[in-house]
């Protein structure tokens, strides 16, 4: 993505300070995006910033935001217009798992599970993508999961979210197809990230795991010309074929089975 007027272009990238969003900002910057990186965690962000302006001839801007508080898909929104008019590529990464029993999560992180993972999505979205409709260019990426394709048990609210998300993002990139607008939506497979520890387990995975950079790759490659729904490799493949030719009862019993907590 170039910009026409001889500025870089900007992107704004939320879970910005590790794993999946870290790569994604190393990868626009080496491709000479100035970047919005948005985390709670400014120390880490700052950290990045500084390798990323060390490395490449961007300008790098970071803003400490919880974007699973209410109202803070608005607060993005001005916080990145008080840098630039207008984004180019805006890459909602943000997101966290919770492992467990449902009867036993605590209220308050399913509400903020489904703030972060569905209301602050789907207000950022609305919020920027009018002006990329008005520029008639621009791009966004939601990330979600292969836990979108299936029902998970004891992973119930973080798969049924990203479900969601895939089914939107779908839908919405059939609407803005006509004004050279893209949305994608790419779900990564079991990555290597810190994810899993946040979430509380320690996934059995037989297809194994990737590399955070592998998904950006695979992310970025398909973003002009490519599919609107990215599956990252042969283990994509594998789950898109399981998605559609084993029965729903079997693939959610023996998710089951493999997910439910020792003890």
């Amino acid at each position: 993505m170039e910009s026409q007027t001889g500025i870089r272009p900007f992107a704004i990238v939320t879970g910005a300070s590790r794993g999946i969003g870290a790569e994604y900002a190393r990868a626009l910057a080496r491709r000479g995006f100035d970047l919005l990186l948005v985390s709670r965690n400014k120390d880490r962000m700052n950290r990045l910033a500084l390798e990323l302006t060390g490395r490449h001839r961007v300008q790098i801007d970071s803003e400490a935001l919880d974007l699973a508080e209410p109202e803070a898909a608005h607060r993005l929104y001005v916080a990145a217009r008080q840098r630039r008019p207008t984004v180019n590529l805006l890459i909602n990464n943000a997101g966290f798992g919770l492992f467990g029993e449902f009867v036993e999560m605590p209220m308050a992180r399913i509400q903020e599970m489904l703030r972060l993972h569905v209301n602050t999505v789907v207000e950022s979205v609305r919020l920027f993508l009018p002006g990329m409709i008005e520029q008639r260019s621009g791009a966004i990426i939601n990330i979600a999961s292969i836990a979108g394709f299936f029902s998970v048990p004891y992973l119930a609210e973080y798969a049924a979210t990203k479900a969601f998300l895939i089914t939107f993002s779908e839908a919405l990139a059939e609407e803005v197809r006509p004004f050279r607008v893209r949305i994608q939506v790419c779900c990564p497979g079991s990555t290597e990230t810190d994810f899993h520890v946040t979430a509380g387990f320690k996934p059995k995975n037989p297809l194994g795991t990737q590399h955070a950079a592998v998904v950006v790759d695979a992310s970025l490659a398909a973003l002009e010309r490519g599919p609107t729904l990215v599956l990252v490799g042969w283990r994509g493949r594998v789950i898109s074929w399981l998605s559609r030719c084993v029965p729903r009862t079997i693939l959610v019993r023996a998710a089951a089975a493999r997910m439910k907590p020792s003890g």
